[in-house]
């Protein structure tokens, strides 16, 4: 059957250096070759998954229509971090609006079923969930640089401002590996262990590269309030 896939990035940054892009198009690749499905178009957006308004998502979707192609993407959250936009989503493939929904982070799950519907949902609410949580830590870093008298923007380029914006995308950035590290963590794994981890799993580091090291997870680890 033809598929279409969507990838999207958060930051333009990201889009230019293929930064989270290309493990995106690995695990769809994989998936759709064991599934034995026909990659026909791609589509990437460089936009926040809480936004609803994507003209990449919009253009993807109507391919998937005029055709009856599958949508896949290679993770629930690169397709939106907003429960009711996902919802309609999955009404309209029950409706054969388009082919159907693949997830890879959930490749057996059929969104069209009762079950994979219930399950697709609660994923949507969790991811919906740690983006807000994510805004309100950023909003929270930001009045607390502002108590203590932090311009940002303003002089010196917006230097102070670029600063801060680093280190809440540090975070960001963390956030999208708990899943994998919170419980290697609690079992007490050796950073090396999860640096291997990361590695297998394809995820590469804030610049790129597909190496980690003992040190990058430790910082990783102390963003999350793992260590």
């Amino acid at each position: 059957m033809d598929a279409i896939a969507y990838y999207r990035v958060s930051t333009t940054r990201q889009g230019q250096s293929g930064y989270g892009l290309e493990a995106q198009q690995l695990a769809v690749a994989s998936l759709l070759q064991r599934l034995g499905h026909t990659l026909t178009a791609e589509f990437t957006e460089v936009e926040s998954g809480r936004k609803s308004t994507r003209p990449e998502l919009a253009s993807a979707l109507t391919a998937a229509r005029k055709s009856g192609a599958l949508l896949v993407v290679a993770k629930l959250d690169r397709l939106a971090r907003d429960v009711e936009l996902i919802s309609s989503l999955v009404k309209e493939a029950e409706r054969n609006g388009f082919g159907g929904l693949l997830f890879a982070d959930f490749p057996d799950v059929d969104p069209t079923t009762p079950e994979g519907e219930l399950f697709i949902h609660q994923m949507a609410a969790f991811a919906q969930f740690e983006a807000r949580r994510i805004s309100q830590r950023t909003k929270a870093g930001l009045a607390v640089a502002k108590s203590k008298g932090i311009k940002l923007g303003g002089s010196r380029g917006g230097q102070l401002a670029a600063s801060q914006a680093r280190k809440q995308q540090a975070i960001k950035d963390a956030e999208r590996l708990r899943s994998i590290l919170e419980g290697m963590a609690k079992s007490k794994e050796t950073l090396q262990k999860m640096a291997d981890a990361l590695q297998s799993a394809g995820i590469k580091t804030s610049t790129g590269k597909s190496t980690w090291s003992p040190i990058q997870i430790s910082r990783v680890l102390q963003r999350l309030g793992l260590k």
